[in-house]
């Protein structure tokens, strides 16, 4: 009963863990350029049971059976890994100048944050106040050469990721891909970051004036997390019906 109450505690923990990628799905819905997650399971390794302990009465001389198999016994599931659903999401028309879209799905911008160099699809850019190219979080977007951007005048990009300053082309902007995209870890929102050595891509397929849009579907989600929650709540019934079966058992046993 107790390995019972053990597998059903495990399967707990992991739709707690499938709740917590689901909910970040959400509250990221409306983040431009988000990809999805979701988890995989793994089964802990199975049980073969016999069935042992039975004598062969038919004659004089009792003899023991020989074992049957029953079949395997499951002892429960955990998470296996996260993985990043890459596909694109819909493109949107903003018509804003800074705002641009990644049209191949494996290529990324490159960004600075105070943790060091990451990666986003979010091409929702702004302008600061001393002229810096930034994210709508504040990073500096970095150029080819990996340098800061600067605009002095009017913002502009076009489908090679080249910038220009009032006409004038002044930068172009550091688009990069990986060979395996699956690696990179997410950092929350839009960014990722990887150990891998970036490729330059040379012609990126920019698209100014759209965004990405976040590749999560909201219905989906909801789906998914009602089935987690009800997955937990009969894992929870579980739990329960073993600790009174064990209580149960406690209580015949101490009255002998």
């Amino acid at each position: 009963m107790i390995k019972g109450m053990y597998t059903a505690a495990a399967g707990m923990m992991l739709q707690m863990a499938r709740q917590d990628v689901v909910a970040n799905n959400l509250a990221n819905v409306n983040t431009a350029g988000f990809k999805r997650s979701s988890t995989v399971a793994s089964a802990f390794p199975a049980m073969l049971m016999s069935r042992l302990g039975e004598l062969d009465t038919s004659s004089e001389v009792p003899k023991p059976q020989k074992a049957e198999i029953i079949g395997y016994l499951g002892t429960g599931a955990s998470l296996a890994g996260i993985i990043t659903d890459y596909s694109m999401g819909n493109l949107k028309p903003t018509y804003i100048a800074t705002d641009i879209a990644l049209s191949a799905p494996d290529t990324f911008l490159v960004v600075e944050t105070p943790q060091g160099i990451f990666y986003t699809r979010n091409g929702s850019l702004k302008i600061t106040g001393e002229g810096l190219l930034t994210t709508n979080q504040g990073y500096p977007v970095l150029d080819e050469f990996g340098d800061y951007i600067y605009i002095e005048g009017e913002f502009a990009v076009d489908e090679r990721g080249y910038v220009t300053d009032n006409g004038e082309e002044i930068a172009r902007l550091q688009v990069v891909r990986f060979a395996n995209p699956d690696q990179m870890e997410k950092l929350g929102g839009s960014l990722l970051t990887t150990d891998q050595e970036p490729e330059l891509v040379e012609n990126p397929e920019i698209l100014p004036g759209y965004l990405e849009e976040s590749n999560v579907i909201a219905v989906q989600e909801m789906v998914t997390l009602i089935n987690v929650v009800r997955s937990y709540e009969s894992l929870q019934k579980i739990v329960q019906a073993e600790d009174e079966a064990t209580q149960t058992l406690l209580d015949e046993v101490g009255r002998v």
